[in-house]
């Protein structure tokens, strides 16, 4: 088998030396972890922060939100290419790939905090059982989380189940059989100790382990490691959240989609598992230009375009900093285009999906002569609309209305004209209150919610032949999505169902939220999809900003 080498920084581990002369100071090291600190009441917790601590750098900067959301159907190239992942540059996906590298090493640090934890916890004198069994079922909880992200995208990959206190490049690659029994393992046997709820924000419930059991199960059924009741056991774990989201675990479906990502509401009751910010720089490597250390929360500007080139716009804490890593496809912005609605006008007023989750809208908030402003709107006023993305093409009628507006013309975007720069873009991560334009988010960022295991039950259903249940699950997340009076309309039947129609509302209401590569690549479809969906990288186009 291939050989791995993992440094010490790879696994986050450096070594005190403290000395045992009584001329000299003993000293008891607490900012790194050892087997001795472990085992102690404030060592499992700050073992256990730890682990929590790592998500931010696998999920939240741009190296670890690029890498799952970038050469899918959803995101194409934005103005700023990143790193290879959008085109599969071979050039640039290797092991010297920064984020590649990064995200490996970050996983592992993580993985072997956990298995500190895991191992030690048991240790600590003056400690309850409870207390103990908790800290261990997070952290096998969130071990099966960096595990089950390494094999998705590393396939064979070195599986530590024990605390590494001594550098070692002694690693081999482990089947992914392996670690997925690995990963279901530690979930199986967190669901006997974990709490229903959490403690405090961010930390793993039950219900998150139920959720990803569901997940596993379901990605490893189209594995090489697959098992003959993986469907079986996606569905029981699936519909057993769903049975008991209230009443044992406090959870629930927001009545209003515009409410799942509502800034103050990231711990809200649909959500399953999130990553915790806040706005102290030494706990979230926030930085006023948002470049600085990893882990930052920086989704709030990676898929924002250039609106600050419109007339009469300027950047703003509001809207963002166009960052451009990711530009939404024609698919993702047609996907929510049902197909009763057969004349434009009709389109995406049914499912709200659209209009409550993507941009599509400016106000002047410069009167100046900032970007040709004053040449396109002499009579510009601040707060009325600088740009509009129609998300169709616009009669000569309605252009020539807009054009003899008493307040002046405003720019208006049609698909003919959306370039990389000027396109509709998601809000699901914006961050209206931060102190600066271009300083990165404090918002929880949310990785699992329940909506997601009603599409997972639908899905697994679907493979086991229950096309009636599929259809129910399905149904439930696209009523919640449906314009006032319009519940019917969203409706699907089980005839519709198949895995495209289920990749496609996965989408809908899942877009942005680091699940796609994988879905993709899970249910083969990634290939096809990427070459029906993903339009060639075009540098040149009419542009519906003057000039």
């Amino acid at each position: 088998m291939k050989k791995i080498l993992l440094t010490g920084s790879a696994l986050a581990l450096l070594l005190a030396a403290s000395s045992c002369s009584k001329d000299t100071l003993d000293e008891t090291p607490r900012s790194i972890l050892v087997p001795g600190f472990l085992g102690t009441p404030e060592g499992i917790q700050a073992g256990l922060a730890g682990v929590y601590s790592g998500l931010r750098n696998a999920t939240a900067d741009q190296g670890g939100s690029i890498f799952i959301s970038q050469g899918t159907d959803e995101f194409m190239r934005g103005f700023a290419a990143t790193e290879g992942f959008e085109d599969y540059n071979a050039g640039q996906l290797n092991g010297t790939n920064g984020n590649i590298a990064n995200t490996w090493s970050s996983y592992y640090r993580s993985i072997n905090t956990a298995n500190g934890v895991i191992q030690y916890a048991s240790q600590a004198q003056g400690v309850s059982p409870a207390v103990v069994a908790q800290a261990e079922a997070e952290a096998k909880v969130l071990r099966a989380w960096y595990y089950f992200r390494l094999v998705r995208s590393f396939g064979d990959v070195p599986l530590t189940l024990s605390f590494v206190d001594q550098p070692t490049k002694d690693y081999t690659r482990a089947p992914i059989a392996d670690v997925y029994s690995a990963i279901v393992a530690d979930l199986n046997d967190a669901l006997t100790k974990i709490a229903n709820t959490a403690a405090q924000p961010g930390r793993v419930t039950r219900a998150t382990a139920l959720h990803m059991l569901a997940q596993v199960h379901l990605t490893r059924a189209t594995s090489t490691a697959k098992q003959a009741d993986d469907y079986a056991k996606a569905a029981q774990f699936a519909e057993e959240l769903i049975r008991d989201a209230a009443t044992k675990y406090g959870k629930g479906l927001e009545a209003d989609p515009a409410d799942v990502f509502r800034e103050g509401n990231e711990n809200g009751r649909e959500i399953l598992l999130n990553v915790q910010f806040n706005s102290d720089p030494t706990f979230t490597g926030i930085s006023d230009n948002g470049a600085g250390g990893a882990g930052q929360n920086q989704t709030n500007y990676l898929f924002r375009g250039r609106y600050d080139l419109l007339p009469n716009v300027e950047r703003s804490i509001i809207y963002g900093r166009p960052f451009g890593r990711l530009t939404s496809t024609p698919y993702l912005l047609e996907s929510y285009i049902l197909p009763s609605e057969t004349t434009p006008r009709q389109w995406r007023t049914t499912d709200t999906r659209y209009s409550k989750w993507f941009t599509t809208l400016w106000l002047v908030n410069n009167t100046t002569f900032i970007n040709g402003g004053r040449n396109f709107n002499p009579n510009r006023v601040v707060g009325d609309t600088a740009a509009w993305y129609a998300g169709r093409e616009l009669t000569a009628a309605e252009r020539a209305r807009i054009a003899a507006r008493p307040n002046g013309p405003y720019v208006v975007g049609t698909p003919s004209t959306y370039t990389t720069n000027f396109s509709p873009y998601i809000n699901k991560f914006d961050d209206a209150t931060r102190p600066a334009t271009n300083t990165s988010s404090d918002r929880p960022l949310i990785l699992m919610r329940l909506s997601e295991t009603y599409l997972i039950a639908a899905e697994a259903n679907m493979y086991l032949g229950d096309l009636t249940k599929a259809r129910d699950f399905i149904n439930v997340v696209r009523r919640r999505a449906a314009a006032p009076g319009r519940a019917a309309q969203m409706e699907i039947t089980a005839s519709q169902l198949n895995i495209d129609f289920i990749l496609d509302e996965r989408s809908r209401e899942l877009a942005g939220e680091q699940l796609r590569w994988y879905d993709l690549v899970r249910t083969g479809k990634l290939v096809e999809r990427v070459k029906k969906y993903v339009p060639a990288l075009i540098n040149s186009k009419p542009s519906p900003s003057p000039g």
